[in-house]
């Protein structure tokens, strides 16, 4: 395989990774994986709450859960979203939140089909591009003379 074409392939195997195709799908916080992102949509109520470096005003926070008991729920989290505000991120800052702030438990699931097709028209989508120009040579080098008469 030429090194162009593995450079190629190898951005579009990143692409899956960076940009996999996920949903959400409702779970309850009893079923809530240990190992698997979660996305606690948080109650009226929690608003005024402060959650330590979380601040207020959250309205959902997501992240790995770390441990559950029937008063609270740990969690390491990446992101959070705020009333009125953009989603903020964070690097898995361990937050306790009780479990009466939590009004559902959502668990993202990557859709595997879906992403290979995306992987796959963006590799289709760089090839063509590729042959389109210069019959076919896709070459990051300069011409090494003056270009060929008539074009």
């Amino acid at each position: 395989m030429p090194g162009r074409i593995k450079v190629v392939a190898a951005f579009a195997g990143a692409s899956v990774l960076v940009a996999a195709c996920s949903t959400y799908a409702p779970t309850s916080l009893a079923s809530a994986p240990a190992s698997g992102t979660v996305r606690l949509a948080l109650t009226d109520a929690a608003r005024a709450v402060s959650f330590g470096l979380l601040g207020s005003q959250v309205t959902s926070v997501e992240g790995q859960v770390r441990s559950t008991s029937d008063s609270a729920v740990t969690i390491a989290v990446s992101e959070v979203g705020r009333v009125a505000a953009d989603n903020q991120a964070y690097n898995g800052e361990m937050i306790v939140i009780p479990t009466r702030f939590i009004g559902s438990v959502e668990q993202k699931r990557t859709q595997v089909a879906r992403s290979l097709a995306v992987a796959g028209a963006v590799v289709g989508a760089v090839v063509w591009i590729g042959t389109q120009g210069g019959h076919g040579a896709v070459s990051a080098k300069k011409p090494s003379g003056p270009p060929p008469p008539g074009t």
